[in-house]
This record gives structure tokens, sequence and C-alpha cells, in this order.
């Protein structure tokens, strides 16, 4: 004889269900990200791409902002350089933080699981599946209590403290949409790692390896109304070091 089920075990079945319908539904389109890369000047280079490892160019006109922020939050300057096969980015000596948005535009079908073209549903006659697929980044620079202030971007995971986190030991973030806590997001470290989800309040305990960490993090939503799109894509990656 089966056992009720209780609220928590809802939940948890929920959860689990949630995150094996991410893992089934990757897709290339979406797999792709931006991110920045140190150099040895003292900037950063932007790389898009990176689903099985691979980077690819992109159209510079597809980047919507690049800020950069101190410890305490200030906004300061920031330069943005187009440089053969790709875009610098030069900030401030006192930069803590650098935040990263950019659309990569409308992908359409004409079949259910078809190949996606770059055009939107109205622009592609028998379109029956449509995607608007959008990007959000931030480096972290230094730690500070700039980490924990959201920065606005429409998709964005904020570190619940503005101490350096120590590898092997938990670190709290929260996942946000449109500033409200997102609930069931999916996130994992890097493309391929071991996905957890987001709670009711849109908070994730993860732990930080030693070294670079890239920490992903990925929400769809369906879309009603809108003759370009059937579902929003949106996808972030924080990054930051661990000694």
């Amino acid at each position: 004889m089966s056992q009720p089920l209780t609220r928590k075990s809802v939940i948890a079945r929920i959860l689990c269900t949630t995150a094996a319908a991410w893992l089934l539904c990757a897709n290339p389109v979406y797999a792709h990200n931006v991110w920045l890369e140190p150099d040895t000047q003292g900037g950063y280079v932007m790389q898009f791409g990176g689903h099985e490892g691979r980077t690819e160019a992109f159209d510079p006109a597809k980047l919507q902002r690049v800020h950069a922020y101190d410890l305490r939050g200030r906004e300061v300057s920031c330069d943005v350089q187009n440089m053969h096969g790709g875009i610098r980015v030069k900030p401030n000596a006192k930069a803590a933080l650098i935040a990263v948005e950019l659309d990569n535009g409308y992908f359409s079908s004409v079949k259910p699981e078809g190949d996606m073209l770059p055009l939107p549903m109205d622009k592609n006659p028998g379109a029956v599946r449509g995607v608007h697929a959008r990007k959000f980044h931030k480096t972290v620079v230094r730690w500070g209590a700039v980490m924990q202030k959201p920065l606005g971007q429409i998709f964005e995971i904020v570190p619940l403290t503005g101490q350096a986190p120590h590898a092997g030991q938990p670190l709290k973030v929260q996942v946000l949409l449109n500033g409200k806590p997102l609930a069931g997001a999916r996130l994992s470290w890097n493309e391929n790692g071991a996905p957890t989800v987001s709670d009711a309040q849109g908070m994730v305990s993860v732990t930080p390896s030693a070294g670079t960490n890239i920490l992903q993090a990925i929400w769809r939503e369906a879309v009603q109304g809108d003759m370009k799109t059937m579902q929003n894509s949106y996808e972030y990656l924080l990054r930051f070091a661990v000694h």
C-alpha cells in the first residue's frame, strides 16, 4: 500500500522532475554563453560559445551592456574595444566586478525538433518553434560588498556574501528574474556539471573548488501572444577564482 505524499515529498518530486527536464531539453542554440577571459595586459577578451568547449565569433551589435563596479557597487569606467576576432574589455583599476549582457537574437524552426535558423518565427514561413536567446555574465575581479548587490540584469546570479569563498565550503547564491527570486532555475558548474535547482526563494547552495569556477544558470519561459517567439531563453555565467 502506497504512503500518502507529504508537502515535502511533493516538492522534492517537482524539483527532481524539473532537473531531469532541463537535461533532456539541451540544445546547442541554448548552450552558447558569453564570458570574459583575462589577458596578459590587465584586460579581458570576450568569449562566445562554450558548447562542448568550442568558441566562435559573434556580431558585436548583439552586445548590449558592459559595466564595471568598484567594491562598494559604484560604477567605474570600462573601455570596450573591437579587436580582430572579437571584443576586448579594459576596466578601471578600481573595478571589482564586470557585468555583461548580450542579446543573441531570435531563432526558429519549421520542425518540432529541427535545426534552428537565426530568424524570428514571423520571418520564417511555417515555423512551429521559436526562441529568443539572451546571455548574461559576471566576472569577479575582487570580492567585496558589491557581490551581494543585484545589478538589475533581467536574469542574474547574486552571491549572498561579499567574502571570498573557500574551496570545498558552501557558497549560497540567489537567482533573480526581473529583480525577483526565481524558483526552478537550473544551476551547474560549467555546462556538464551535475545540476541543482533553485528553491522557492531562488536560493541555491553550491561548493566551489580551487581555481577558476564557472557557475551556469539556465531558465526558459513560455511566451504568449508574440509573433516572433514562443519561448524566452536566459543563460548566465558567474566566473570567479578560488585560491
